[in-house]
């Protein structure tokens, strides 16, 4: 939470326990092999469109129906009240989706923020592959702001249990084209709107 309200970004192995990873990851798998993954677009509402030149990445979003995901759902509750006890930032709401990465897949330089209104505040990527190096590609690079034209101040391995939080509308971020399929979960918390 140190790293977080300090640069905007923080990351942290083994925050998602390896076993957990190891559960969500078979569970990706197996709806990636049904063909139950969504292509992922950009955008919202008349403004959405899949762009292959911007991102190249397959989704589903999260329900909670499995014991895996309500673990998961359950670690982000948890994180939630951290960060709200720590930062004061008032996050109400949490979103998550599954992210599969093919071979080739990226998504190129964004701020994880929708037009129009505050609806993200903080994003949360936890890491589902194991064994991943610089090889493999696929690395997520943070930028400082989103005005910061120069080298990224950090680069992240895609490592199984690894969490990465940043304010999404300040951190400027990209995922390099991955090597080998690449699995995670991309989520936010938002604040509520009433």
């Amino acid at each position: 939470m140190e790293q977080l309200a300090a640069a905007g970004y923080a990351v942290a192995d083994d925050i998602l326990p390896i076993g957990l990873a190891a559960s969500l990851r078979t569970e990706l798998l197996a709806l990636e092999a049904a063909g139950a993954l969504s292509v992922a677009g950009i955008g919202r509402e008349t403004a959405y469109r899949r762009d292959g030149d911007v991102r190249r990445a397959a989704i589903r979003w999260l329900d909670g129906g499995t014991a895996a995901e309500r673990e998961l759902l359950s670690l982000a509750e948890t994180l939630r009240r951290v960060i709200n006890a720590r930062l004061f930032l008032g996050l109400f709401d949490f979103e998550c989706n599954y992210i599969a990465y093919p071979i080739g897949g990226f998504y190129g330089r964004h701020l994880d923020r929708l037009q129009g209104e505050r609806n993200r505040v903080v994003s949360f990527i936890a890491y589902l592959d194991p064994d991943w190096t610089e090889v493999d590609g696929g690395a997520l690079r943070l930028w400082r702001d989103p005005d910061d034209a120069g080298e990224p101040v950090l680069t992240v391995l895609p490592r199984a249990g690894r969490v990465v939080l940043m304010l999404s509308e300040e951190i400027p971020h990209e995922v390099l084209p991955a090597n080998r399929p690449r699995h995670a979960i991309a989520g936010w918390w938002r604040i509520n709107r009433a």
